[in-house]
């Protein structure tokens, strides 16, 4: 760490130059020796790429070769070109001995790479900075020649890295499912529900085992620790019900009876009778078609108001030209169709209140549908961080706008880091029951048109598969498309515009509200 530290200051000191010096500026010396500046360019780009860490003996070097070279420069000294062609050389050995390096210790890099992936260096920081210790030793070793020693431990070395990657994923998949199951068994939720806890149990047991037998297995470890915190849930739901009718001392005919009164006051507003004289499965395929036909019903009376109010409208200009007709000798005529005009008019108004109040009924039960989708569109929104997505309402649909995923650059593959906001829009999904989901894949314009095309696709297909295996989401509700670089977002020309077309859509369609 000390060699590192000395490193970078001494890169500091010799990119800024020492502003006590006589004669040329750093930038009129850089102008002058173009081969000093492309020993500053090759400097910096070998910090960025941790050169000092493979290398850190000639880095140190060439860093202080570089700040030799500069003051020769300044100084006007012929021989600064000679000693910037150093750095080069140096900054060249090192590059060669970081090949050897990765050449060397492949393996434990590898490994270290995969802890890495898995957020080790926060999950497991202990034990993850010690192997990091360990690793700069032996790759300081390397370069002095001491080859034997440093490959003395290297398969030690890789199987730690391994070991911390493993105990990362536990700890990054599996410690909510523990703690869910062992809160449980302390309330004695076990008890009541013993059989839903032990199924739990068995799919932690499961995602464990997978994990121990196969790391790179996540996709299917994480299934079965979602599995197992999903049925300690169910197991509360269970208790709670459970101790209300023990509580109420209900027998089995009383339970149903309290289901079915629970249905009814749902659907109460609409329906009446629920008709539970029915098999369960009519009764709830009735009323969905119920509901079905609210706005269809709302669109009828509003129709048959209009009409009644035209036949109101045409009936009062009748009765007028019969009483302009009528003369006083009719008088008796004229007091009967008086009479039956107020009867009509009577009729007519009742008519026309009732039509009026069921035209209310079904408008505030279109207005208290449209409540409950904006707040299930406000949870939805509120879900997703500014990092992960952006979530729009499309009339009664939901687009998710996924920058937030981590592919690697040409790869389809789901990293690890990507199972909270797949989580997330699976939670989104279920919120809309029976939705179809339509998942499209985007590109920047970096690379080729077909190459772009064929990721977006791939892309679009791992998250829909996630969908459909992790998240239970029927097969033929998901589809799947990938539009390359066609549909951007934003600006191809800069960085962050290209991140943000860099993405995966989430199309929630709503097929109930349609």
């Amino acid at each position: 760490m000390r060699v590192k530290f000395t490193l970078a200051l001494l890169l500091v000191a010799a990119i800024s130059g020492c502003a006590s010096q006589k004669g040329l500026t750093d930038t009129d010396a850089l102008q002058k020796i173009p081969v000093l500046s492309q020993a500053k360019t090759q400097l910096q780009q070998a910090q960025e790429s941790r050169l000092d860490w493979y290398s850190p003996s000639q880095m140190a070097q060439a860093s202080d070769d570089y700040q030799q070279a500069l003051k020769q420069a300044k100084a006007g000294k012929p021989e600064a070109v000679s000693t910037a062609n150093k750095v080069l050389a140096r900054i060249g050995a090192a590059q060669k001995q970081a090949e050897k390096a990765q050449y060397v210790f492949e393996d434990v890099l590898s490994a270290r790479d995969k802890a890495i992936k898995v957020n080790a260096s926060q999950v497991a920081s202990n034990e993850f900075n010690r192997a990091e210790s360990e690793l700069t030793n032996v790759l300081a070793l390397l370069e002095v020649g001491e080859t034997d020693k440093a490959k003395r431990d290297i398969n030690a070395l890789r199987n730690q890295y391994l070991d911390i990657e493993l105990n990362a994923l536990k700890a990054n998949m599996l410690s909510v499912a523990e703690k869910a199951i062992a809160e449980a068994k302390k309330k004695d939720i076990d008890d009541v529900a013993p059989r839903t806890i032990a199924m739990a149990d068995d799919e932690y047991g499961l995602a464990l085992a997978t994990l121990e037998a196969n790391r790179d297995d996540t996709q299917k470890a994480n299934v079965h620790s979602q599995r197992a915190i999903w049925l300690v849930q169910r197991a509360n739901g269970i208790v709670e019900l459970v101790r209300s009718f023990d509580n109420a001392k209900f027998d089995e005919e009383q339970k149903i009876l309290w289901y079915q009164d629970q249905v009814s006051k749902l659907v109460s507003p609409i329906n009446t009778d629920v008709g539970f004289n029915q098999p369960n499965k009519e009764v709830v395929n009735g009323l969905s078609n119920a509901i079905a036909k609210i706005v269809n019903e709302r669109q009828l009376l509003q129709s048959s108001l209009d009409t009644a109010n035209q036949q109101l409208l045409t009936f009062q200009q009748q009765s007028e030209s019969r009483e302009q007709a009528l003369t006083r000798d009719n008088q008796q005529a004229i007091l009967s169709l008086q009479q039956d005009k107020e009867q009509a008019l009577l009729s007519l108004q009742r008519d026309k209140e009732q039509a009026v109040l069921e035209a209310n009924l079904a408008l505030e039960q279109e207005q208290a549908q449209k409540r409950s989708d904006a707040a299930r569109f406000a949870k939805v929104q509120s879900m997703f961080s500014e990092n992960e997505a952006t979530v729009y309402r499309q009339l009664d649909n939901v687009l998710i706008r996924a920058q937030g995923f981590a592919f690697k650059p040409g790869s389809s593959e789901i990293e690890s880091s990507n199972f909270v906001l797949l989580n997330k829009i699976i939670d989104a999904i279920k919120r809309f029951p029976n939705a179809r989901v339509v998942v499209s894949g985007h590109t920047d314009n970096t690379g080729s048109e077909e190459l772009n095309l064929q990721l977006s696709i791939a892309r679009a297909n791992t998250v829909a598969s996630f969908l459909v295996q992790v998240g239970l989401i029927p097969a033929e509700l998901v589809e799947a498309n990938g539009f390359g670089k066609d549909k951007p977002v934003a600006s191809n020309e800069t960085i962050p515009g290209r991140a943000e077309n860099r993405r995966v859509e989430v199309l929630i369609v709503n097929t109930v509200a349609n």
